[in-house]
């Protein structure tokens, strides 16, 4: 397999002007003096600065872009914002950057940019570019990773709230962990069934949700597979013994998970279950078939 962290030599895009596309709700903050610093590092001259906030305007931003002659695109915010802008880059012309401005930043994360504009904007610079997977469910691209059952009810809890950030996730974690927020269905990878009762599977590109929390210890952004964890009902307590090890990442210790690589999967609830990508809530259906996008995202990363 090859490492995520290593650039690609023969992607390089020579450019020093860049179209920052800034969602400016993402992370509950104002943007303001984020957006001064990304002015202030790479001149007034060599940015045109955009904005979305759903409902096409990301791909809109990106058609202004290219209209300016840009190719370089920076996403400011978090997984959700991410999400709006990466499907319609071409990644053999094109390639996006981050500044981890969201909740969460589990994709920033995982390819090494902290909530912390100068160093985010330093590897923005180095300009050091990946070629990475994408997925997609049922026909609808998203970047790091998908989940059924309990995280989509914590982002639909979360959504549902005027609170953002690490507290608005936590509260709602109790609060879901304390219900009975467990399904029944089966899950197919690559042929191979998994029928039970569970609390959520996580279908991931990359390892981690927002706030450090590793879900997908063998997942690689760029082996042309995707990951499918499923974590099944047992125990409040053992949930909650378990949140330190997510942590750090070694969920590999828990007999009710179980994690595979797959090229493709599809998870059957028996009753129709929520769904979340990327933080966002998808449209809900009887069963979720999800497909790997090799290498169809070019990235700049630390």
């Amino acid at each position: 397999m090859m490492s995520t962290t290593e650039p690609d030599s023969k992607v390089q895009f020579d450019q020093d002007n860049y179209c920052i596309i800034s969602n400016p709700f993402a992370g509950g903050r104002s943007k303001k003096r984020l957006l001064q610093s990304i002015e202030d590092a790479f001149g007034a001259e060599n940015c045109l600065f955009l904005y979305t906030s759903g409902d096409g305007q990301a791909k809109d931003a990106i058609q202004s872009g290219r209209a300016a002659g840009l190719s370089r695109f920076i996403a400011v915010g978090g997984d959700g914002t991410i999400l709006a802008i990466a499907p319609y880059l071409n990644p053999d012309q094109e390639t996006l950057g981050l500044i981890a401005a969201g909740s969460g930043n589990g994709f920033a994360s995982y390819f090494g940019y902290r909530r912390n504009v100068h160093q985010n904007l330093a590897i923005l610079k180095r300009n050091r570019i990946k070629s990475v997977d994408t997925l997609k469910v049922n026909g609808q691209p998203f970047v790091n990773l998908a989940g059924v059952g309990f995280d989509a009810h914590v982002a639909a809890e979360v959504r549902s709230s005027q609170r953002r950030g690490f507290q608005a996730y936590f509260r709602a974690v109790l609060k879901l962990l304390a219900g009975s927020i467990f399904w029944k269905g089966k899950v197919i990878a690559d042929g191979k069934e998994i029928h039970g009762e569970f609390l959520t599977v996580v279908v991931a590109n990359a390892a981690i949700f927002g706030y450090g929390f590793h879900i997908a210890r063998r997942a690689l952004a760029d082996d042309g597979l995707l990951t499918v964890v499923v974590v099944r009902r047992v125990s409040l307590w053992r949930y909650l013994f378990a949140i330190p090890f997510f942590l750090i990442g070694t969920t590999y210790r828990f007999s009710w998970m179980t994690e595979m690589t797959a090229k493709e999967a599809s998870i059957h609830p028996d009753v129709t279950t929520l769904l979340q990508a990327d933080g966002e809530l998808f449209p809900s259906a009887s069963s979720y078939t999800f497909q790997i996008e090799p290498r169809s995202l070019s990235l700049i990363i630390a």
